[in-house]
């Protein structure tokens, strides 16, 4: 019996599914998504892993950053600066319910940022991450609804202001 054939066809299979899986993960990254604050504040109160009790997003990063929904009515952003209260610490789980924190997220990848995945699935078969964290600052480690609106307020109204000065860039 010739097992030359088969073996030949199996070879040029394995062959194809290699070259399909290389030119797949050359492939161009995918384009920055763009969120609305209210967005990025619904994805932090929603995680799976560490939903936080309060959350205010600040869109940040000026024009590069920046995008238009059609009619020009609301800017989207593809960074925010990110304040919470209560989220789950990384080094042990426990819950520290009036915790405030601020930090930067990214839907896209920036050098120095923590890849966050909400999904169960396996990264490496190709999910993308669904934000990027950067570091995290602690701003009060007891605060009340109140006192978190009145820490972070200022703050926000201030970057805000900023961003407002500045171009959006995307059309």
């Amino acid at each position: 019996m010739n097992t030359t054939r088969p073996l030949a066809a199996t070879l040029a299979l394995l062959i194809l599914v290699v070259l399909a899986c290389g030119s797949a993960a050359a492939a161009p990254p995918p384009p920055p998504k763009f969120w609305s604050p209210a967005r990025c504040e619904r994805v932090m109160l929603h995680r799976p892993l560490a939903p936080a009790r309060q959350v205010i997003c600040v869109g940040t990063g000026g024009p590069a950053t920046c995008s238009w929904t059609s009619g020009h009515r609301t800017r989207l952003y593809s960074e925010f600066r990110v304040f919470t209260r209560g989220q789950v610490n990384a080094d042990g789980g426990q819950l520290y319910p009036n915790l405030v924190r601020s930090f930067t997220l990214a839907t896209r990848a920036r050098h120095g940022f923590m890849r966050v995945m909400s999904h169960w699935g396996d990264q490496y078969v190709g999910w993308p991450a669904d934000f990027f964290r950067g570091p995290l600052t602690t701003l009060a480690t007891d605060a009340t609804p109140a006192r978190f609106r009145s820490i972070v307020a200022p703050i926000a109204a201030r970057l805000t202001q900023e961003e407002n000065a500045t171009g959006c860039a995307g059309g």
